[in-house]
């Protein structure tokens, strides 16, 4: 009697331990598998990093040379763009500040022609245009200072700006102004057409 229940005493602290041990295998297991993938996770997210500023790069070498080699103070990096709805482009602007002093001023995107016609007056179509469509530092009518953007005299500068075409856009050519404005005089400063057809 004794012995089957020191028998059953040794199975049972023996089917503890192989459990005890396998839990801890599963752990370690768990743990080093968790580990490659935050590792693989960061190291694809550090590439696209690295390929999204390594585009930009090239992109403003074109916009550099395109503000010299034309008198335009406003110049957008692709002016015809063919896109599919739920897409997304990295693009740029560039800017000349052909004055003596520094330039402050917001940038706009307004819509001209729309697949189903006239949309220049659409004023929510001018809002998504610009919080959804294009990603960028956006300012209304300049109202908040610190959105503005900076560019000292006789200089250039270079903005990213994502266009991103929501899954539910009308398929067709879209006319899209771009404007600068001046903050000090609230005057348009520079403008380019666009023309984005989607498909």
């Amino acid at each position: 009697m004794r012995t089957s229940r020191y028998r059953r005493v040794l199975n049972s602290r023996r089917a503890s331990l192989e459990i005890s041990i396998q839990a801890i295998v599963i752990v370690v297991l768990a743990m080093t598998l968790l580990g490659l993938g935050l590792t693989f996770i960061k190291k694809m997210f550090g590439n696209v990093d690295v390929l999204s500023t390594g585009t930009f790069e090239k992109i403003q070498e074109q916009l550099q040379r395109d503000l010299v080699n034309s008198n335009e103070k406003l110049v957008f990096s692709q002016t015809k763009v063919t896109m599919e709805r739920g897409g997304e482009k990295l693009f740029g602007w560039g800017v000349k500040n052909v004055g003596s002093s520094k330039l402050n001023y917001w940038a706009e995107f307004t819509p001209v022609k729309c697949p189903t016609g006239e949309c220049s007056n659409d004023v929510r179509f001018k809002d998504e245009l610009n919080t959804k469509w294009f990603s960028f530092k956006y300012n209304p009518q300049g109202q908040n200072t610190n959105l503005l953007y900076e560019l000292d005299a006789a200089s250039n500068q270079f903005v990213r700006v994502n266009l991103n075409i929501p899954k539910d856009a009308d398929p067709g050519l879209y006319l899209i102004d771009m404007s600068i404005y001046d903050d000090f005089s609230d005057e348009r400063y520079a403008s380019t057409d666009l023309f984005v057809t989607v498909t």
